[in-house]
């Protein structure tokens, strides 16, 4: 570097804010060629920027040192556009809006991400960050929106970094004293994805950086898109500074999917070129109702069932409940050990929109009822408890009462197809506590 910019660099930093100085300073590299000062910004952004806002107090800064010096402020060449390239991970062919199933979980994270993907330079919501379980969608999503942005406009430029890939980047580039070719990189994008930002915690070095590309990119009206975990107030070793900027823009929690959303995504996935099984309406309902999980574990299942039926040579057209309950085996019998009689209450309560004081109540709304002689009869098939200390639970009902509820879901749990669904829909939220 040219012993008069460093000289400069100093003053520079005290005489303007921190977040200028490093954000539109620090950038640019210096040549000094007899009475010549060169300084190369990464992009036209920079320039732009250093040109209207910044040269008046460069210039100050160099007279202090060197008189003589003249001064030309200019984009760098593109020199390191091959090494640059090294560094991108790219997006996944099946990650786009058409090939995502929509239902309650997703509809709102789903509506933001078209939204900012289809208004990728003006859009308010920035950064975006979509966070929530393992396996959800986030990814997807996330990708989807890369994919969309360059359909709309195919001269911007899109970089995807799952965050370890960007912690490596670092290390190597502090290895390699190249940390600012690296920062040019992420820099030069007009929408960043960054898969699991919440891996960034306790990365002190990662960090830093990360703070500079970030403000960067973000004064310069630059889209930001990141994945996490959890909320991002809510992670441990996380700068105050980051937390405070992730948290400035769109933040949406991803729940996981409902049964009917569940079914129709192994609908869609079943019709795959991979899986490619034929699965009825009431098969996919099946299996959606015992694996509840996220997305990853409904792929998982779908491509047990085919190889069982790959590796049993069954005709792919009938793929009865029988075929599906020997090839997932226990994925479709949960195993329901020790669950608290609180807990069946609240899973019923829940599941009919009550409270459990209305379960113990003396109401006899029919809807009530149903609930309660439900619950009753949950709590006796489960728990080790007799009848009259089950009755206790319930507003101190007697045994009588309780073998008459007990009767009564018997009979409609045969008869009825609707409540026969609402107790093994219970059974499996039970299982899964």
């Amino acid at each position: 570097m040219s012993q008069t910019w460093s000289q400069c660099l100093n003053t520079l930093r005290d005489n303007i804010p921190l977040s200028q100085y490093s954000v539109w300073i620090q950038p640019l590299k210096a040549l000094e060629n007899n009475n010549t000062l060169s300084l190369l910004a990464p992009n036209s952004q920079v320039l732009n920027y250093i040109n209207k806002h910044l040269k008046a107090q460069i210039k100050n800064a160099v007279a202090q040192h060197n008189k003589n010096l003249k001064i030309f402020i200019s984009i760098a060449s593109n020199q390191n556009s091959q090494t640059n390239q090294q560094h991108t991970t790219p997006l996944f062919e099946d990650y786009t809006f058409d090939n995502l199933v929509l239902g309650n979980a997703n509809q709102m994270a789903y509506g933001a991400t078209k939204q900012i993907a289809e208004n990728i330079k003006t859009s308010p919501y920035n950064p975006f960050i979509i966070y929530g379980g393992s396996g959800l969608g986030k990814t997807h999503l996330m990708q989807a929106a890369g994919h969309l942005a360059k359909e709309k406009n195919p001269d911007i430029k899109v970089i995807y970094a799952p965050l370890m890939d960007f912690v490596r980047n670092i290390t190597s580039s502090l290895r390699h004293n190249t940390i600012e070719n690296i920062k040019t990189f992420y820099q030069s994008a007009d929408l960043l994805l960054v898969d699991d930002i919440h891996l960034i915690a306790g990365k002190e070095k990662s960090q830093e950086e990360f703070f500079h590309i970030f403000n960067f990119l973000f004064s310069g009206k630059k889209q930001i898109i990141f994945t996490c975990d959890q909320p991002p107030k809510n992670i441990k070793s996380l700068e105050d500074r980051l937390k405070t900027r992730f948290s400035q823009g769109l933040n949406l929690h991803l729940t996981p999917p409902e049964l009917e959303m569940r079914a129709a995504i192994l609908l869609k996935k079943s019709q795959n070129e991979r899986i490619n099984i034929n699965l009825t309406e009431d098969t996919a309902l099946f299996i959606a109702g015992h694996v509840v999980s996220n997305v990853r574990d409904l792929e998982g299942a779908l491509l047990k069932l085919k190889a069982f039926i790959d590796f049993s040579k069954i005709d792919h057209d009938f793929i009865s409940k029988e075929v599906v309950e020997t090839a997932l085996g226990d994925l479709i019998k949960p195993q329901i050990k020790n669950i608290d009689i609180n807990d069946i209450q609240k899973a019923v309560a829940r599941h009919y929109a009550l409270t459990i004081s209305d379960l113990s109540s003396k109401s006899r709304k029919q809807h009530m009822v149903l609930a309660r002689q439900m619950a009753i009869f949950i709590c006796h098939e489960l728990s080790s408890l007799s009848l009259s200390k089950i009755g206790k639970h319930f507003g101190n009902r007697d045994h009588s009462t309780v073998l008459h509820a007990i009767k009564k879901i018997k009979e409609k749990h045969l008869e009825s197809t609707e409540i026969k669904n609402d107790y093994e829909l219970i059974k499996l939220k039970l299982a899964h506590l």
